[in-house]
């Protein structure tokens, strides 16, 4: 059996963009859908970060590598705090890091999903109006590893 592809909603893509070169991203562990993917993802699973507002379009997909409960003060940050990530457009209490690597940038791409679910990570299902899971040998033949550039 391959990876578990994961859609993950990452807003405007604006925080996402700006973490994208430490490959972090952050999501909320006592939400449902975080409590779900938290006991469920493993290392080598695909996640595809969907841009909000776009009907679900893809704009990165990359490799889990691991997950990290947030250390952030109030005194000393023992992991990056929203400043060093630059999470600062919106407030927000995401208390874990998702680790991954090897980045694939698809915002030119038109990978639209059409999911409309308000969850904001769920595994990949047969609703999805893509195939990402046969688009990745594709995507990974045809494009480069690196840092967002939207």
């Amino acid at each position: 059996m391959g990876p578990t592809h994961w859609l993950l909603r990452i807003g405007d893509g604006d925080h996402f963009t700006s973490s994208s070169s430490q490959n972090i991203w952050g999501i909320v562990s006592t939400e449902t859908c975080g409590i779900h993917f938290l006991r469920t993802v493993k290392d080598g699973d695909l996640l595809w970060f969907i841009q909000g507002k776009t009907h679900g379009k893809a704009l990165a997909v990359a490799t889990y590598v691991k997950s990290k409960v947030r250390e952030t003060g109030p005194l000393v940050a023992f992991t990056a705090t929203n400043e060093d990530l630059g999470w600062t457009k919106q407030k927000g209490t995401w208390d874990t890091e998702v680790h991954y690597k090897d980045l694939y940038n698809l915002s030119k791409c038109s990978l639209v999903t059409e999911i409309k679910s308000p969850r904001v990570i769920r595994m990949y299902n047969e609703k999805c109006q893509v195939n990402l899971p046969a688009e990745y040998p594709y995507i990974v033949k045809y494009a480069g590893v690196g840092r967002m550039m939207v």
